[in-house]
């Protein structure tokens, strides 16, 4: 299977609103996904599986399971239909972003160790479907995302989270800070730590949804 049956592939599940993918994919076992098993009978899962090639490979079984995840979390967001066919209708009347849309998902999903950023970036996804971010926003907190140590998440949630009950050591907030700030979205005002206005959106639009 070429690059492109897999983007065909991989659009028709995003704009598939009775996508089959209903079980918890961040908690399946990376042997489960086979193209002998009852997984595999579902259409993305198929294409996916055919176009990584999996045999005994971790790397391929796990790229497959990060891409199920973003899915997963995409479509347990119940974004409003007509948002969704607007956005649908943008894909036809530019076949060039259209590519680099699907392309960049993919790729992005590709990278992660965890699968917790695809869902991360599933949520971010979400946003920019809906209006909330533009593409060159979800562009740059996608790449900030790639680089961000997962142990700055909860530092990112103390920060922009008004409501947050996280506490932290003195030596454990310079960490924190110095994750946030190596990969740009904190800076160093009055002699204190500060989040960005990405940073915020980040969390509002990306890590904010996964505590729902």
């Amino acid at each position: 299977m070429g690059d492109k049956n897999l983007t065909n592939s991989f659009e028709n599940e995003i704009f598939n609103t009775t996508s089959e993918l209903s079980q918890d994919y961040a908690e399946l076992a990376l042997d489960s996904l086979t193209s002998e098993s009852l997984l595999s009978e579902i259409p993305i899962v198929k294409s996916l599986v055919s176009f990584y090639k999996i045999t005994s490979s971790i790397v391929d079984r796990h790229n497959v399971k990060k891409i199920l995840v973003f899915l997963e979390e995409f479509h347990s967001k119940n974004i409003d239909e007509n948002k969704l066919k607007e956005f649908k209708g943008k894909f036809k009347e530019n076949p060039k972003h259209r590519n680099q849309v699907l392309e960049t998902i993919l790729l992005l999903n590709e990278k992660f160790i965890d699968t917790e950023k695809s869902k991360i970036l599933a949520n971010l996804f979400s946003a920019h479907v809906e209006d909330n971010l533009t593409w060159e926003e979800f562009i740059k907190m996608s790449f900030i995302l790639t680089n961000l140590n997962p142990a700055g998440y909860k530092f990112l949630e103390k920060y922009v989270d008004k409501e947050s009950s996280i506490r932290t050591k003195l030596h454990e907030s310079i960490e924190g800070e110095a994750l946030l700030m190596a990969c740009g979205i904190g800076t160093m005002f009055d002699l204190q730590f500060k989040p960005t206005r990405t940073a915020i959106k980040l969390y509002e639009y990306g890590l904010k949804p996964l505590k729902k």
